[in-house]
């Protein structure tokens, strides 16, 4: 018996000791930071351009190949279109000969870099895409059929180069539109980039536009701070759960143990980081919770604050951020219990209004709206939301959605503060 305490003293030690370097050695990789970088040749890429000319508009683009980088080259010039554009293309791998995941795997990295130079008085806005392939919604040949996740900002907001973290990309509301895949194919997509686009932002004026690409980079971790942060709480989990074990019956403690830290792993996966607002894998969870009875008689609101592309230039990233924070706060405020809040994109949110009619949902969305328009901002700043409203038909969550949103933009095209129903 002596023995065998002995030797579960010994293991004990062991096990401390382990617990303690492997402790040791995860805080050393915070602290360092460790990152991967990848760079993109921009002198042996594909490079082409295109421009509107080709539907029948009057810009012009053009690209040459210099020591110093890209020099890319638009005139905007106004024609029938309601948006005339150029782009620069970068190809990391040619579509017409696709094969399954052969373009860039980016998933594991965190933000790109890029070295660019404007020649532009003004510093236009910029967008920058990565099209990603997937064979659930890509087709070869057909650049359309890419995901395009996009961002755009104002180099008057940024220093060069410019660091645009990954998680602010988003999708274009025509590619959800266009491909109704908002519930399966919904978010950002990184794992299989087939190009790199730069482009002048859709909301520049006409005009003459150069662009010097020195340089793309991407960064990112080998092994991610959540990643590691994680490992940590589970292997002090396990310790506190042996513990825990030796202390009192097997039975009673380890389901205890078991059931601690899962839920506040899962839950901060499913949460928007910024406004603390569930992201679109919350969204779906939440939807797999309902009961049938709530989707006999479930509602959908969209909200959009009203010129919220004019905050960016007017007040910057950093005002943005506490705005949507607060308006997140305010509608969780004014809604009901049952309500939940979604980040669907950068500007909108979607509420989740079970047993709601249409005309309670209405009135849910009027009363966000008012609170909305009574709420003090910071900096003085006056705020108002326009909404879009659709209940359940005989429809799948996907046609319900779209109905919601195109009703929000509705509203929104028929003046600020507005209410409308799909």
């Amino acid at each position: 018996m002596q023995k065998v305490k002995e030797t579960q003293g010994s293991g004990e030690l062991y096990g401390v000791m382990s617990l303690l370097l492997l402790t040791l050695i995860i805080s050393v990789l915070l602290f360092l930071n460790i990152e991967k970088v990848k760079s993109i040749d921009l002198h042996s890429a594909d490079i082409k351009v295109i421009d509107d000319s080709s539907v029948l508009g009057a810009s012009i683009a053009k690209v040459v190949k210099t020591n110093q980088g890209l020099e890319f080259s638009c005139q905007l010039k106004k024609s029938h279109l309601d948006q005339p554009y150029c782009q620069l293309i970068i190809n990391v791998q040619d579509l017409s000969k696709q094969a399954p995941f052969t373009g860039l795997d980016l998933s594991s990295y965190e933000k790109i870099g890029l070295w660019i130079q404007h020649n532009h008085p003004t510093q236009p806005g910029t967008r920058i895409e990565l099209r990603n392939f997937n064979a659930d919604y890509s087709l070869n040949a057909e650049e359309k059929s890419l995901k395009y996740n996009s961002l755009e900002y104002l180099e008057a907001y940024v220093s060069n180069p410019v660091w645009l973290t990954l998680n602010d990309f988003y999708i274009p509301q025509w590619w959800h539109n266009s491909h109704n895949l908002a519930l399966t194919h919904g978010g950002t997509d990184f794992a299989n980039i087939y190009s790199i686009v730069i482009a002048p932002s859709t909301t520049v004026a006409a005009g003459n536009y150069k662009i010097t690409l020195e340089r793309i980079e991407f960064k990112g971790k080998y092994v991610s701070s959540t990643t590691l942060i994680s490992i940590l709480i589970a292997i002090w989990s396990l310790a506190l759960g042996y513990l825990i074990h030796r202390a009192s019956r097997p039975k009673e403690r380890a389901a205890e143990v078991s059931a601690q830290p899962a839920p506040a792993i899962a839950f901060g996966a499913q949460t928007d980081a910024l406004t603390g607002a569930l992201n679109r894998i919350g969204l779906r969870k939440c939807f797999d919770q309902l009961a049938p009875t709530d989707l006999q008689n479930l509602s959908i609101i969209f909200f959009n604050l009203d010129d919220f592309s004019d905050l960016y230039p007017k007040y910057g990233q950093q005002m943005v951020d506490k705005l949507l924070q607060q308006f997140v706060k305010q509608i969780n405020s004014s809604c009901r219990s049952s309500d939940t809040i979604a980040r669907w994109n950068s500007e909108e949110f979607l509420l989740v209004c079970p047993d709601t009619s249409l005309a309670q949902a209405m009135a849910v969305a009027d009363k966000i709206r008012a609170s909305i328009l009574a709420t003090a901002w910071p900096n003085d700043i006056q705020l108002s939301c326009s909404s879009g409203v659709a209940q359940m038909h005989d429809e799948d969550l996907n046609d319900l959605i779209a109905r919601a949103n195109k009703a929000l933009y509705k509203a929104k095209n028929t003046g600020s503060n507005r209410t409308a129903a799909a």
